[in-house]
């Protein structure tokens, strides 16, 4: 059945143009997004646009497209980390510095963002409870990183964040292996994120996830241009540990996931984004290195046949299975004790 509170169509009173957007996102280093700003406290509800079929028709895109999605991901963290603001609060938690941590924090957030887009959205449900325990999680942090005499996670931080989950998805689908997707299928993902951004404790302003396609994707494309791509060519020695720290730690997950090979095709999809100029240079790469890189180039470039998408998204399923019940790897890598994840803790089971 369709809920809608409101006309989806209908603009918020905090909706802004792209420019808008763009210039509060790159200058706002004041406005809060945690439980000491009132309006966090006040997302307790759904949303006046939420669509509950609309809703349901971005999860199904997720699952038509789940490998893509993980890549597209993937690049996506990334490329958000790279965020001065972002680091800052990375680097002093300290949970995500090196493989161990980087594995047990991502993987969580993977399990995350499973349970948002395989379960009904309304209050009390599992989706519910994950999403507040996101929100719980980034309450501490920010008041930790307070008291210790640094700044709050901000409005603009999580609008950037937003990007990580559902930028190149949005911005560059085919090169992160979704092919042929539809308007109505974007449309409906971007709606899935802008509700979750909403609920997270985002103001309307500050979400990246808008109305229509072109103007998400417009978003996107902007946030790269005039914010991530200076980012990443500033080459932070703390950005360089915890993106090495991301892409050793999932290997546990994914074992073709090498530094150099996956920073390279970042760096392409970032270069291709700002009309193939390279303002990214890229790294000379060994054999191996090279070999990984167009095995990812092919790969997602396959990902246009349908059997190639479901098996690739076996594969994934099949990874999900193995990282909750046997994740052999990650035993390799860290030792069994540090192997298993959760994110409930109803859900700890007895193998510690």
């Amino acid at each position: 059945m369709k809920s809608v509170l409101q006309n989806n169509n209908n603009k918020t009173k905090d909706d802004l143009s792209v420019q808008e957007t763009i210039k509060l996102i790159r200058e706002d280093y004041h406005t809060v997004c945690d439980d000491s700003y009132q309006g966090y406290e006040d997302r307790e509800t759904l949303p006046p646009f939420y669509d509950e079929e609309k809703f349901k028709k971005g999860q199904e895109f997720y699952r038509k497209h789940m490998f893509a999605m993980f890549v597209a991901k993937f690049f996506g963290l990334l490329t958000v980390i790279a965020t001065p603001t972002i680091l800052k609060i990375l680097v002093f938690t300290n949970m995500s510095s090196g493989p161990l941590t980087a594995y047990k924090r991502y993987l969580a957030t993977v399990y995350h963002m499973c349970v948002w887009y395989e379960n009904d959205f309304k209050p009390g449900s599992k989706l519910w409870d994950s999403i507040n325990k996101v929100k719980s999680m980034h309450c501490s942090a920010s008041r930790r990183h307070c008291t210790a005499a640094g700044q709050r996670i901000l409005q603009k931080d999580m609008g950037i964040t937003q990007f990580g989950f559902m930028g190149f998805a949005v911005a560059v689908p085919e090169k992160v292996g979704i092919h042929n997707a539809s308007k109505e299928e974007l449309e409906s993902f971007i709606h899935l994120w802008r509700v979750i951004g909403y609920i997270i404790g985002m103001d309307d302003k500050y979400n990246i996830c808008k109305d229509t396609l072109e103007e998400t994707r417009e978003i996107c494309e902007s946030l790269i241009n005039n914010i991530f791509i200076g980012n990443i060519t500033t080459k932070s020695a703390d950005y360089e540990q915890l993106a090495n720290a991301l892409i050793n730690g999932m290997w546990a997950m994914q074992p073709f996931l090498e530094p150099k090979s996956f920073k390279t095709y970042l760096s392409d999809l970032l270069n291709i984004i700002s009309n193939n100029n390279p303002v990214i240079q890229t790294q000379r790469l060994n054999f191996k290195q090279s070999f990984i890189l167009y095995g990812l180039q092919m790969y997602l470039f396959c990902l246009k046949f349908h059997w190639m998408r479901l098996f690739a998204n076996f594969l994934q399923e099949l990874s999900f299975w193995l990282m909750r019940n046997f994740p052999f790897l990650a035993f390799y890598a860290y030792g069994y004790k540090n192997s298993f994840v959760t994110i409930f803790k109803g859900r700890v089971d007895k193998r510690g």
